[in-house]
């Protein structure tokens, strides 16, 4: 019972993150997963891709009433997303659960600095697509998607930003609907592999995902990107520094 309290809450901080920032709150799933719910590094990873997905969807319902998923956009990054996905998640399986957790740190101290330097950009402009940088960070994404269990929202941002130069609510409803995408994919890859995936465990921190989406969504609208983005910013720092430090003791 309390390991499925625990991934109910999990679940719920994971989706409110989402939520509110649609690029980089999937980060924080996998460590909840690990550290909160006591699961094993790469059925955490497999669990996290499928949850955070979900929950990315119902995210992703509440901008498209606002009109903030562009769907062309969204499938042109899935052409090259999807197998990226199950390259990634077949990788990772040749990979010791401290050393992915480490590689995670490390992905989460890029992601902080990323969202430092997204708080400040102002870039916005009329709409075009690059369609050459859309297809290779949807390579680049799925592959990282696969490989550590996060949902990529970190890079789709950004390259809807640039490659798609859209204004910085549409790239983060898009994102959303990217994020179902591949976690859907990496379901599919889990049960082509025969890997492992606690669906019991995947339910509820969907459940408390889906709230936390949600109510993130809602608030995400009405608050400062810019000062949301700082904030997140040193949660994950904070958390992956905690990672590489328990981790590279249990190695040396």
């Amino acid at each position: 019972m309390q390991t499925f309290i625990a991934a109910l809450i999990a679940g719920l901080i994971s989706g409110i993150a989402l939520g509110l920032t649609g690029g980089g709150g999937s980060v924080l799933g996998v460590p909840l997963l690990v550290y909160m719910v006591g699961l094993e590094m790469h059925l955490a990873i497999g669990t996290s891709l499928i949850a955070v997905g979900i929950s990315a969807l119902v995210s992703s319902l509440h901008h498209m009433r606002r009109g903030h998923v562009l769907f062309r956009v969204a499938i042109l990054m899935s052409i090259t997303g999807i197998p990226g996905v199950y390259v990634g998640s077949y990788l990772n399986r040749m990979v010791s659960g401290e050393v992915l957790l480490i590689l995670f740190a490390l992905l989460m101290i890029f992601i902080g600095i990323n969202m430092l330097r997204t708080a400040k950009s102002k870039h916005e402009g009329e709409h075009r697509t690059e369609v050459w940088l859309i297809l290779t960070l949807g390579a680049i994404v799925g592959i990282l998607s696969g490989f550590l269990g996060i949902g990529g929202g970190f890079l789709i941002v950004p390259a809807l930003l640039w490659g798609a130069n859209l204004k910085m609510h549409d790239a983060v409803g898009t994102s959303l609907l990217i994020i179902f995408i591949n976690g859907m994919a990496g379901m599919l890859s889990y049960e082509l592999q025969g890997r492992p995936v606690d669906y019991s465990i995947t339910l509820l921190f969907v459940i408390g995902g889906l709230l936390g989406g949600v109510l993130g969504a809602r608030v995400g609208t009405s608050l400062s990107t810019k000062n949301l983005k700082y904030a997140f910013s040193i949660v994950v720092f904070l958390l992956a520094a905690y990672i590489i430090a328990t981790n590279l003791a249990t190695m040396v």
